[in-house]
């Protein structure tokens, strides 16, 4: 056990009224960790812990540690490096949940850990990984949406207005359009081992219902909450957005 850590305080915004009625249920909190991502420091972590074991009866770690070495090759990465660099960023990223873990406090309920790659023969996650695939190719509202995510999460680019493009075009041309294809692509199979824990974790972990919590809105947040046709949440799934009371909140609702 480390030195008690400072108290941070969270605000939350759930993103749909929705998303609050099944976060008041307070079943199950579930938080993603990006492998590489700053904002998951193992202070941060262990913030985010102490929070939801006092918002919520189960909470659930999960790191994304699939398709990394996709996303090396797709950025240039040498062959021969791929494999120890994606390793590498599992690694760490584990230890900072490990750290939060072991911080958590005695008396909320314990967290359980997990790795994406765990649930890669769980029946629930394969049909929900199906569905998604189906919805990449046929719902264009839903592969657009996931084409911006990736670009301004992944590549750092601006959404595109209008939309239209399809599920391996960069849309921009040029020179670099090859390269960018190839990292597009890469992000979405990264971004779709993902999506499964967005649309529907209660049947993937056996939990009545259970509460995304992530810091920021992202586009793939309106086409599965937010309207009524096509691939979307399921009725016992919410998503909130949970930043620290200092954090800016400039752009995080732009989900449309």
């Amino acid at each position: 056990m480390g030195a008690p850590q400072a108290a941070v305080n969270f605000r939350t915004r759930p993103l749909t009224d929705r998303c609050d009625r099944i976060r008041r249920r307070g079943d199950h909190a579930l938080i993603g960790v990006s492998t590489n991502n700053s904002y998951f420091s193992a202070q941060r972590l262990t913030a985010l812990v102490h929070w939801a074991q006092g918002q919520f009866r189960a909470v659930d770690i999960i790191c994304a540690d699939l398709h990394i070495d996709t996303v090396l090759t797709a950025e240039g990465a040498a062959p021969e490096s791929v494999g120890k660099r994606a390793r590498r960023r599992v690694t760490d990223v584990r230890r900072r949940i490990r750290k939060a873990v072991q911080a958590a406090s005695p008396d909320g309920p314990q967290p359980g850990t997990h790795l994406l790659s765990d649930f890669q023969h769980n029946d629930a996650y394969r049909r929900l990984r199906a569905d998604i695939d189906r919805a990449l190719r046929e719902d264009p509202e839903f592969a657009d949406a996931c084409h911006d995510m990736v670009r301004l999460h992944m590549l750092g680019q601006p959404q595109k207005a209008g939309g239209g493009h399809s599920a391996t075009d960069s849309g921009d041309g040029g020179p670099a359009g090859g390269a960018e294809t190839d990292q597009v692509r890469a992000g979405m199979q990264y971004l779709g081992s993902e999506l499964p824990f967005f649309v529907d974790t209660p049947s993937i972990l056996g939990v009545p219902s259970s509460v995304s919590c992530y810091h920021m809105f992202t586009p793939v947040l309106g086409p599965l909450f937010l309207r009524e046709n096509g691939l979307r949440a399921a009725d016992n799934q919410a998503f909130l957005a949970v930043t620290p009371d200092d954090a800016p909140t400039d752009g995080e609702r732009d989900v449309t």
